[in-house]
């Protein structure tokens, strides 16, 4: 990673600044009255690579589909970043409250508050942020129980809110967002073709003869799919698996299901031969 440009710096400032009004962030002595509109087990948990020395601020670029330069780097701090919808009242709309895990942020109170009360959906809380760096504090007041009235007010998808976060902290290496929508599109097209053809591969009845060119075309498929059809791939093939992790979580899992079927497979053959 080379050394900082203040004009590149001033241009990814431009560029985010624009794209984080949808999430929502505290300044010292503000009070914010917010609804939740997911609940604290709902809220999206996000890879996070930072260096307040080396300006890096984003998110892990494997979230999106895309190779992470940044994990490679050892001098970024790799975290997680937790992200939930509420409804702001003061500018009445549907927005993001981010933060991590820590003694500067409102998540342990709202885990507090969560064990409390069995949801966070129930009432309306004031969050006031005091004091700055290593000194924040927050606190969270939980208003009287009460039904939300609002019900056209949604809480953001998963794939809605990873947009707005690509948006808001753009990697160095990415390209603009919209103009790399077709092309990521095209990409997710192609890879769904290519993971229906396997699935009905999967569904076919075995043929007499072993068919070691299908399955390396079946590995080219794992590689060539990104984390979140991978993810799907686990799911529908009755895998327990973890969201949002690394593609190659999930293809050892999918090839560790490969050979427990090739090892049953084995064991009907040989019982079929001694048999005859």
């Amino acid at each position: 990673m080379g050394k900082i440009s203040l004009s590149k710096m001033k241009s990814e400032i431009k560029k985010s600044g624009a794209n984080k009004g949808k999430i929502m962030f505290f300044k010292e002595g503000e009070k914010h009255r917010v609804r939740f509109l997911s609940d604290f087990e709902g809220g999206l948990e996000v890879k996070w690579h930072d260096s307040y020395a080396l300006g890096v601020n984003v998110p892990c670029q494997e979230e999106f589909g895309r190779d992470c330069e940044y994990c490679e780097e050892e001098d970024l701090r790799t975290r997680n970043m937790y992200f939930w919808s509420v409804y702001d009242y003061e500018a009445e709309e549907v927005k993001l409250i981010m933060f991590a895990v820590n003694n500067c942020t409102p998540v342990g109170a709202l885990a507090s508050l969560y064990e409390s009360y069995g949801t966070l959906l129930d009432r309306d809380y004031e969050i006031t942020k005091r004091g700055s760096g290593q000194s924040t504090q927050y606190s969270v007041v939980p208003l009287k129980e009460r039904k939300f009235r609002n019900t056209k007010v949604k809480a953001l998808s998963d794939e809605a809110i990873l947009k707005i976060i690509d948006k808001a902290y753009p990697a160095d290496n990415s390209e603009d967002v919209e103009e790399d929508e077709p092309k990521r599109k095209a990409k997710q097209n192609k890879t769904r073709g290519k993971k229906d053809n396997f699935k009905k591969k999967m569904n076919e009845p075995e043929e007499d003869t072993d068919d070691w060119d299908d399955e390396e075309e079946e590995k080219e498929d794992y590689e060539s799919m990104t984390a979140q059809e991978l993810y799907k791939l686990c799911k529908k093939s009755g895998i327990e698996c973890k969201p949002r992790k690394a593609k190659e979580y999930y293809i050892d899992l999918l090839e560790e299901l490969n050979d427990e079927q090739e090892s049953d497979d084995w064991d009907e053959d040989e019982e079929e031969w001694e048999e005859e």
